[in-house]
């Protein structure tokens, strides 16, 4: 009988095996890293409708913001790369 609390319970991490590395760079260009992990959807979107749409938003807050927006955009996508990696929630929803 499993002790109270869930220990003993096998681990549910979906992208067990994953570098975080890898995602983390991989998300660093349009968020290439969640094909990488294997999501089927991100954000409610097909992986790759989100790629494309973070691609044109990267392009569209590159030229209004001379890259800073962009950036951190970039940013943003790889830490979250690199905590689903790390088999925790992250902060942008994916399945």
């Amino acid at each position: 009988m499993p002790a109270p609390g869930g220990q003993g319970m096998p681990s549910t991490n979906q992208y067990a095996g994953k570098s975080p590395v890898i995602a983390a760079v991989l998300n660093l260009f349009f968020g290439l890293g969640y094909l990488y992990l294997g999501t089927k959807k991100v954000l409610g979107l097909s992986t790759i409708l989100f790629i494309i749409v973070a691609l044109i938003l990267q392009i569209l807050l590159g030229i209004f913001t001379v890259g800073i927006l962009s950036f951190v955009f970039a940013v943003l996508l790889a830490v979250d790369g690199w905590q689903k990696a790390k088999g925790s929630k992250g902060f942008i929803s994916a399945e």
